[in-house]
């Protein structure tokens, strides 16, 4: 069923912006001024009746966001309807474009250069194909939250709205909020009755980021990689069931400082965890009246003390709405025995069978979700995702059994048609959520696909583990600083974040490696004596590779405050100090490959750990 769509016209005059929608806003346009970016409201008037200087068309307005040189207006330019929620139509956004809204006139402290990059970065941010809308509902909230009020942790481009909001209000046909993660509809029919069966994943607007560069809680209690996923059954006669999860970073200060070693330095402060851990715990106990946090990392080794620290601030945590089960998964599932999640599931089941799920028939609520379950593993994807995905096979059948669709025996299982589209569903949604944080697919998917481990599962964990090495190392950082242009946690100053100090030392250590790298493709193309295995090949490339190794070692050792690619527009807290020597020793050919992206110098801006 196809709903009502919308589309906006954006009209640009000498010193305002005006848009004005197809249906839902009588005679009211939006008027944005170009100097200041304020947003006020006008009707219809011969004021507008002039030629305008160009004109755009949209399927939606994300909203506005102020650089150095004014304000720009980011634009829903293409949508794809992906599924429906009852009546309502789902959306994926397929493009955006950033127009700038400013006049010409150019302000103090602009740099060009700066304001290049900052558009790029936002762009960059917004070119993930996990962005999702709704005209006729408010997509951001659960089926059960929707009933009782309002959340606007989900609402993910709520900085980009905020301007039009502050003019219109939360309601208004200009407004419109975007989720940030996945969106499924299948339709099913098991024994003559259809239904869709919807997933929705929703990340968290606080404390976003990737990785290894942002782990755990803020003093506002908002953790890293939050996400709610909800599992609906939409039956076509109108009825809906809903079961609803949540994952988050383990809620403590802590990190995985980045230092080129596969296993980052882990750094924690229980001291100054427990305010953050209570103020996360309690938020959620209002939210969701009561939770069970499933940790699912190892009880030894490099992850015991993150587990020592959360069942002892769990221990301090008096409410009798929280709960706290520690299962360590790579242990009770190792050589492959992932049958056994069965005993976590098991050592769940009072607690969520009591929680129950969110149910309304006719259009009255028949019974509501009581808590939830919020899971967790060091990143919140792999382990988590085969958890989460367990909890909502379990969810659909008992929805199925009590609607009568299966008998009380009967499971997933017995329909393989249904089983398949559900293990298939749940690795997309573990993908998306994976690439999100991470930049890679999620790990263990060939489980969450066919319902057992393989080899061949393992090889590809092993390529995305050395690929999320890779980018935790050396790409991540700008990702990071695209995410907090687009979500408002960095505001555009007259500083100059991009500026590039580097020593001279790590200019002549980088400029080493380009070296080491054109001699090694070099000996690629054009082997010694024609051939790739000769022993003068063999030990020219050995010898480049040993080189290569030996610079390395010295950059992990003493460089990676400089050259790993850290975030520029909010300062990671936890950043070894930059020391530098002969900083004004100059390396014309070094300068030139690393003028566009190598820096250390310190950003303005402030970021909890």
């Amino acid at each position: 069923m196809v709903t009502a769509q919308q589309t906006f016209k954006v009209s640009f005059y000498p010193t305002t912006v005006t848009i004005e929608a197809s249906r839902g806003s009588s005679d009211t346009h939006l008027v944005v001024d170009r100097t200041t970016g304020q947003v006020t409201t006008a009707s219809s008037s011969p004021a507008f009746s002039a030629s305008p200087l160009r004109t755009l068309s949209a399927h939606g307005i994300m909203g506005l966001i102020n650089l150095q040189r004014g304000p720009y207006v980011v634009l829903i330019t293409g949508r794809e309807a992906v599924g429906t929620i009852g009546s309502s139509t789902v959306y994926r956004v397929s493009a955006t474009r950033v127009v700038r809204v400013a006049d010409d006139r150019t302000p103090s402290g602009f740099d060009a250069a700066d304001e290049a990059t900052y558009v790029r970065l936002l762009e960059n941010a917004l070119q993930t194909p996990s962005f999702y809308f709704s005209y006729d509902m408010d997509l951001t909230c659960s089926l059960q939250r929707q009933d009782s009020g309002s959340n606007d942790v989900f609402f993910f481009n709520k900085y980009l709205a905020e301007p039009i909001i502050n003019a219109v209000g939360s309601q208004s046909v200009f407004v419109l909020p975007v989720i940030h993660g996945f969106f499924a509809c299948k339709p099913v029919e098991v024994r003559g009755t259809r239904f869709n069966y919807v997933l929705v994943t929703r990340r968290g607007r606080y404390r976003q980021g990737t990785r290894y560069l942002s782990r755990g809680a803020d003093a506002e209690g908002h953790v890293s990689n939050y996400a709610e996923t909800e599992q609906i059954v939409d039956f076509s006669s109108g009825d809906q069931m809903a079961y609803v999860q949540v994952r988050g970073s383990i809620p403590i200060m802590w990190a995985q400082v980045p230092n080129m070693h596969y296993v980052p330095e882990l750094r924690i402060d229980v001291n100054a965890s427990h305010e953050r851990f209570q103020t996360h715990m309690t938020r959620m106990i209002d939210e969701y009246n009561e939770v069970v946090a499933v940790n699912l990392i190892n009880k030894v080794k490099y992850e015991k003390p993150m587990g020592d620290a959360f069942a002892a601030l769990s221990a301090q945590m008096k409410s009798p709405q929280y709960h706290y089960v520690h299962f360590d998964f790579h242990k009770e599932c190792s050589r492959m025995r992932w049958d056994r999640i069965s005993l976590l599931m098991d050592e769940l089941s009072s607690l969520n069978t009591r929680f129950g799920y969110y149910e309304k028939k006719a259009s009255h609520v028949q019974r509501q979700q009581l808590g939830v379950v919020r899971t967790n593993c060091m990143d919140c994807l792999d382990r988590t995702n085969v958890v989460q995905s367990e909890l909502a096979r379990l969810a659909l059948e008992w929805q199925l059994r009590s609607s009568h669709v299966i008998e009380q025996t009967e499971s997933v299982s017995s329909f393989p048609v249904l089983r398949q589209m559900l293990n298939n569903v749940w690795a997309d949604n573990a993908d998306t959520v994976s690439c999100a944080y991470s930049g890679t697919g999620a790990l263990k998917t060939d489980f969450t696909r066919t319902g057992k481990r393989t080899y061949m599962g393992a090889l590809r964990d092993g390529r995305n583990s050395v690929e999320r090495y890779v980018r935790g190392n050396f790409f991540d950082g700008e990702r990071q600083d695209s995410i907090d242009l687009l979500l408002g946690a960095y505001r555009v100053q007259a500083s100059r974040p991009f500026a590039q100090t580097l020593s001279s030392e790590a200019r002549a250590l980088v400029g080493t490696i380009y070296v080491c790298l054109f001699m090694l493709a070099y000996a690629f193309f054009y082997p010694r004596n024609h051939s790739w295995f000769g022993i003068s090949n063999v030990a020219f490339v050995g010898a480049w590779c040993g080189v290569l190794c030996l610079v390395f070692c010295v950059v992990r050792a003493k460089h990676t405050a400089e050259l790993v690619n850290w975030p520029r527009l909010v300062a990671h807290p936890m950043r070894p100090q930059v020391i530098k020597t002969n900083a004004s020793i100059k390396l014309p050919i070094v300068d030139r490959w690393l003028e566009p992206s190598a820096q250390s110098a310190r950003p303005s801006g402030k970021k909890f750990a």
